[in-house]
């Protein structure tokens, strides 16, 4: 599996982090993990295609996690000279259907005649690709909210979505080769829905994770105290930076 950063940050504008947004190759297929605000352009300036991506993935339904999936559609609908024909897969939480059908689906448009199809799966527990899994878990932080398994043969990686502390979100996380975890604060200014630097050193070290990433950053303070925080109770800790490329 191969991770591209493409925003760390969250639903407050800056010049350094663009909105919750990941690139995941899992073997040949490639993913969208959340698609916030701005994602089509960080797409671009990281010389990844849009319009090669299979499969998107939603952790829930915030503005700054799926905005720019109806930029996303649009463009594969209107882009001069191009005809998709691959069927593109949209997968979110239970909900996800009625919420496309009810907000999205008027707004970004649907397919042209001869195309592609649209297919939506909503994900309970575990969803079985050709030659990975896919599984989640609930979050503690909206009504629907899941944090992501991604298992391709012996390699595993988690991305949490906007969660606060959790034991089950410890126990889904169990050994996996790479945990990326919201750190919207640092350990001075808790808020209920979302994670501290302690609470992310925390689920990384009781859950034996090899590897930490911090995102999804609030421009509160430096990171840097955030990852120090981090640091002192999981050592292996790292910072998100948009367009980070990470092997797992």
């Amino acid at each position: 599996m191969k991770l591209t950063i493409l925003g760390s940050g969250t639903c407050v504008p800056t010049t350094k982090r663009g909105s919750p947004a990941n690139y995941l190759e899992i073997g040949k297929v490639k993913t969208l993990v959340d698609c916030g605000s701005g994602t089509l352009r960080q797409l671009t300036k990281a010389k990844l295609d849009y319009k090669d991506i299979d499969i998107a993935f939603f952790t829930h339904f915030h503005p700054d996690h799926i905005l720019d999936l109806i930029a996303f559609i649009q463009a594969l609908n209107w882009t001069p000279g191009f005809d998709r024909k691959k069927d593109l897969i949209l997968v979110g939480p239970v909900g996800f259907k009625k919420f496309y059908e009810s907000y999205l689906k008027y707004v970004s448009g649907v397919p042209r005649p001869n195309t592609y199809k649209i297919r939506i799966k909503e994900i309970k527990k575990k969803l079985i690709f050709k030659n990975f899994t896919v599984e989640c878990v609930r979050t503690i932080h909206s009504g629907t909210s899941i944090a992501y398994k991604f298992t391709e043969k012996n390699k595993s990686l988690v991305i949490s979505g906007d969660c606060d502390y959790d034991d089950k979100l410890v126990i889904f996380s169990n050994n996996v080769d790479a945990l990326m975890l919201e750190c919207s604060f640092p350990d001075t200014m808790k808020k209920k829905g979302h994670l501290i630097s302690r609470e992310c050193g925390l689920i990384a070290q009781k859950a034996k994770a090899k590897k930490l990433i911090l995102t999804h950053f609030y421009p509160v303070s430096p990171e840097r105290i955030r990852l120090s925080q981090t640091k002192k109770i999981f050592k292996n800790t790292i910072l998100a930076e948009d367009f980070m490329k990470i092997e797992i």
